[in-house]
């Protein structure tokens, strides 16, 4: 799994429970974070993610599947 599918698997579970970035400002997150995670680009650490989770919902727990091949 890429960076890139990660972020929008996040992305889709942000919009699913109706999280805008305003609301993540509000809670502490930087304005352009989601941008950052959400398209997959470098330049953030996984304690910022896991802030960033938290903060779109704190029960939130990522699955990652096995790929078929």
């Amino acid at each position: 799994m890429t960076k890139e599918e990660i972020g929008n698997k996040i992305e889709i579970l942000r919009k699913k429970y109706g999280v805008s970035t305003y609301e993540l400002e509000q809670k502490g997150i930087h304005p352009s974070l989601p941008g950052t995670i959400e398209k997959g680009k470098k330049g953030y650490s996984v304690d910022t993610l896991l802030k960033y989770l938290n903060a779109i919902d704190e029960g939130i727990f990522l699955s990652f599947e096995k790929k078929e091949k």
